[in-house]
């Protein structure tokens, strides 16, 4: 299999204790058995993190993966996933993000970048094809995502692919995000452990080619992916004119801490798709991509441009904080970007404090002049601000959501709508057929929409192209109106496909998007033709799925490792509702959907393990081997530091 015109690519382990790199190649069969990206992090997790540790120590691993087509001409797959076990979530921590960064690593030789150790001192990495030099960063330690990109660039040039934390990051903020190219995140608190690891950057620049076993099948089939896109007028008129703030629109954005969710003709005025045109200037995409999903926009009152305010940061910073100052919001989202944040966990976490203080279980004493009244814009500014340097209160947000409650106390807990540390909102369960309650349950690495949710009831499809929804749906995918668990898994088992193969799951979450020409070749046919094609190797659809079924359950087993059980599978409710017999009801049947999830999964409906016979047909029993029989402390969150004992914490 060459997938480089220099020869075969490599895994890099940067050992940051040691100053040393070294290079590993890549074997067939890991292709065979992980595709890629986020298949490849997550085998290297499982092995490299035994039993449960604290996310922030030196014994996590940072896991780089770029997708099995970085770098090709099939659009779209600019994407790096970024794993580790997370300092908000305390189980798996994974996300992508867009830019250069995935490509230049493949054109540079290499699929993996893996990360272990400590500096004893800030390094940034500089990496040239086979060069790789451990530099000082005592001077770019304290800059900004914007300020830190440029200084790289104007150091190694224009033409490379920066990667790395802002003061975030730095100052161990839990929800820390990797930057890459200024203003694409990859969440899940992966920034904070660059920071603990003494590293603030990577900076990369690649030269050599990407050559495909069958150049011609593969760039006759990558035509045809990017064509269907081209010609598509929901594309044109929609997907490349306002992106995710279509969202706003079609999404129910929470109101008021998760209060209500706005239907369309409930959506402020200041958070409505044309408000936030006012402030656009212009248009951007991914390496790679046609689509221009990304806004660019400027800020009059601070002078500076940002991009990319998404569905996220507008619900997050906006409309569940009541902020409707549709400046102030894009300033926030701005600010994130700039210090390194996840959007999501500091709006939500913003809002949960808000409440406890509303009902009086956060004590003005704790807040220390910090304005919690709903609508304050300016209040929240600076709270963002505080929150990136651990400043006073801010250093209580910065836990992030679960850990925050946590260090209110025990009653703050019954306000946290997460599953596993991360939060989505709360949901009844007989919405979309309990679609929702049991992907936020089950996804892998805690609450989260972009693990198979919106895939499961084909969220945007239909709006796109019906008629390949239906034929999807005679090729075998399966109805959630009907089967809800089925459709979730197949929904799941897109969303890790995406991720494994580097593509974009879609700003407007899609299954066109997430899996290549699967509005041709449903459902998994096309993706087997393209891998076939590329590496030389043969794939059948069978392939693709056991592929896709061997990643998430090897990334159950990881999280078994750090202590989840099935009680953590469950659902969460206001805490006024809770206890009522429609709640009580619904719990019920959110279990027997997790049952019924598991036996299906092939994991022990009791103990939500994965069973040895499922991994032992998937040619992974070493994986029972390592968590069969054996004992592992209960999950309660990460390991939470004294909030003085942080960088910069007070």
């Amino acid at each position: 299999m060459s997938i480089s015109t220099s020869g075969e690519s490599h895994v890099l382990f940067i050992d940051l204790s040691r100053e040393k790199a070294v290079k590993q190649p890549v074997t067939p069969e890991e292709v065979k058995l992980y595709l890629g990206g986020r298949g490849f992090n997550s085998r290297k997790l499982f092995e490299m993190v035994n039993g449960k540790i604290d996310p922030l120590g030196p014994e996590n691993v940072l896991a780089l993966g770029n997708g099995t087509f970085a770098g090709t001409a099939l659009p779209m797959t600019s994407r790096l996933h970024v794993s580790t076990i997370s300092p908000l979530s305390g189980i798996l921590g994974d996300g992508n993000a867009g830019g250069e960064f995935a490509a230049m690593m493949r054109y540079a030789g290499y699929d993996q970048i893996i990360i272990i150790g400590r500096a004893s001192r800030p390094k940034y990495v500089w990496i040239e094809d086979e060069r790789v030099e451990f530099r000082d960063a005592e001077g770019l330690w304290g800059m900004k995502t914007g300020e830190l990109v440029d200084v790289l660039r104007d150091e190694h040039g224009d033409d490379v692919s920066v990667t790395g934390i802002g003061p975030a990051g730095e100052n161990l903020v839990r929800f820390a995000t990797t930057m890459v190219d200024k203003y694409h995140a990859g969440a899940r608190g992966s920034g904070a452990v660059w920071g603990s690891k003494n590293l603030k950057a990577i900076a990369i620049r690649g030269t050599k080619g990407v050559e495909p076993a069958d150049l011609e099948t593969f760039y006759g089939l990558a035509k045809e992916d990017l064509e269907y896109f081209k010609k598509s007028e929901f594309v044109r008129k929609i997907y490349s004119v306002i992106g995710t703030h279509y969202g706003l629109l079609s999404w129910h954005p929470g109101w008021r801490y998760f209060s209500r969710y706005l239907g369309p003709d409930e959506l402020p005025k200041g958070l409505r798709p044309e408000d936030l045109a006012a402030y656009e200037v212009g248009r951007t995409q991914c390496y790679s991509c046609p689509l221009a999903c990304k806004d660019v926009y400027y800020l009059p009152k601070t002078g500076e441009y940002g991009t990319s305010s998404e569905f996220e940061s507008i619900y997050a910073l906006g409309s569940n904080n009541c902020i409707t100052d549709t400046e102030a919001v894009l300033q926030m989202e701005h600010m994130a970007d700039e210090y390194g944040m996840d959007v999501i966990t500091l709006g939500d976490t913003i809002a949960l404090a808000r409440v406890l203080h509303e009902r009086g279980i956060l004590s003005d004493e704790v807040l220390n002049g910090v304005s919690l009244e709903w609508g304050d814009a300016e209040g929240q500014i600076e709270l963002v601000r505080m929150t990136a340097y651990r400043e006073g209160f801010g250093n209580m947000i910065a836990e992030g959501y679960r850990n925050f409650a946590k260090l209110v106390g025990r009653e703050a807990l019954a306000y946290s709508y997460d599953v596993k540390g991360l939060n989505r909102g709360w949901y009844e369960v007989d919405f979309l057929n309990g679609v929702f309650t049991l992907a936020h349950a089950t996804s892998t690495r805690g609450a989260d929409h972009l693990r198979g949710r919106s895939w499961a009831y084909w969220e945007n499809d239909v709006n796109m192209d019906p008629e390949a929804v239906r034929r999807m749906l005679e090729a075998g995918l399966p109805d959630y109106r009907v089967d809800p668990v089925g459709a979730l898994i197949a929904g799941e088992r897109a969303c890790t496909l995406a991720d494994s193969l580097g593509r974009c799951k879609g700003s407007i979450n899609m299954w066109f998007q997430a899996v290549p020409l699967v509005w041709k070749y449903p459902i998994f046919k096309g993706t087997a033709m393209l891998l076939t094609a590329f590496t030389g190797m043969k794939f059948s659809e069978r392939d693709v799925v056991d592929a896709l079924d061997r990643i998430y359950l090897t990334e159950m087993a990881i999280n078994v490792k750090q202590g989840i059980k099935k009680k953590h599978y469950d659902v969460k409710f206001p805490p006024e509702l809770a206890k009522t017999e429609k709640f009580r009801r619904q719990e019920k049947r959110h279990w027997e959907m997790v049952d019924e999830y598991l036996e299906r999964r092939g994991c022990d409906v009791e103990t939500a393990y994965p069973k040895r016979e499922t991994l032992e047909r998937l040619g992974i029993g070493h994986v029972a081997d390592e968590i069969k029989g054996k004992e592992f402390p209960e999950w309660d969150g990460p390991p939470l530091w004294p909030l003085e004992s942080y960088p910069g914490g007070e």
